[in-house]
């Protein structure tokens, strides 16, 4: 009968409190702790998300590739203005003509516009490039070229306005031309080595050994990138002129496709002085577009 003494009571009561109240706060804390899991991994999914969309929007100049070549001795001067999904571009190119079948040419980037990693806007000197094509056949209405073009890394990657690196660019291209009807054909490909992820912000330990298990998925040097373009222009007279066509694109590391359509006018203001406004819109989940213009001085 002793273990019914109101002391005894008293103290078995406590204990069932002290058990209630363990319980309800491991039940709360686990709850808890579920939450923050949940958190991180949505901060998780969202860094390599995020990490997938920085790597594709790489600031890389774009070439092209073309099978005419200027004449020999001659010098060709080019520059305009390109914007597209709030980013802006300002290119400068020179080229020259060692033969009628030989053009060699350089150009850069005085000012480019984009944004980094975390969203904020960035400007500042772009990346530049040197560049050789040759017409290795050309006939009264067919022409077909080759080139290469090396990228040089002078755009800041600390700042986020260019990777640092250097990438290889190779392209062939088919020109034909009868009357006022012209097109050209182009199969390029581009060897872009890989843009790094911004490593001066630290995180929890948790997060951050997690991120860096996403970053060793991306852990490759180059991204071979395959284009095929398709351009058929019209020449209404010897000032006035209009292009149109596609391209598409894919990165074969990224696993990522994109189409894209553009249209544009040219002018010759003189006969050694022409002036194009064009546009394009890309033909995906995003579909961005961009307007462009520039001007080109033959001496």
């Amino acid at each position: 009968m002793d273990k019914f003494q109101p002391g005894f009571f008293m103290t078995y009561i406590k204990t069932i409190k002290i058990i209630l109240i363990t319980v309800f706060f491991f039940s709360a804390f686990s709850d808890l702790h579920a939450q923050n899991r949940k958190k991180v991994k949505r901060l998780i999914d969202l860094y390599g998300q995020t990490a997938y969309s920085y790597f594709l929007s790489a600031n890389r100049p774009g070439f092209g590739v073309d099978a005419y070549t200027i004449q020999k001795g001659k010098y060709s001067i080019s520059s305009g203005v390109s914007y597209s999904d709030e980013t802006i571009e300002i290119p400068l190119s020179i080229s020259y003509g060692i033969s009628n079948r030989l053009e060699v040419f350089a150009g850069f980037y005085p000012y480019t516009e984009s944004y980094n990693f975390s969203g904020s806007k960035i400007r500042g000197f772009g990346d530049s490039y040197l560049g050789a094509k040759y017409v290795f056949q050309k006939s009264d209405k067919f022409s077909h070229a080759v080139q290469s073009i090396i990228k040089l890394p002078t755009a800041s990657s600390q700042t986020e306005l260019g990777t640092g690196k250097f990438d290889i660019c190779f392209g062939i291209a088919q020109g034909f031309y009868t009357g006022n009807f012209g097109y050209d054909i182009s199969l390029e490909l581009n060897f872009l080595q890989r843009r790094d992820i911004p490593s001066q912000r630290k995180y929890i330990t948790f997060l951050q050994s997690a991120i860096d298990s996403i970053n060793s998925i991306y852990d490759y040097r180059f991204e071979p990138e395959l284009i095929i373009s398709l351009g058929p222009s019209y020449q209404f007279s010897d000032k006035f002129s209009v292009y149109a066509g596609g391209s598409f694109s894919r990165n074969t590391r990224l696993n990522y496709n994109s189409t894209s359509i553009y249209s544009g006018v040219g002018f010759m203001i003189t006969k050694k002085v022409g002036l194009s406004l064009g546009g394009s819109v890309t033909l995906d989940e995003y579909n961005s577009w961009g307007v462009s213009s520039g001007f080109n001085i033959t001496l």
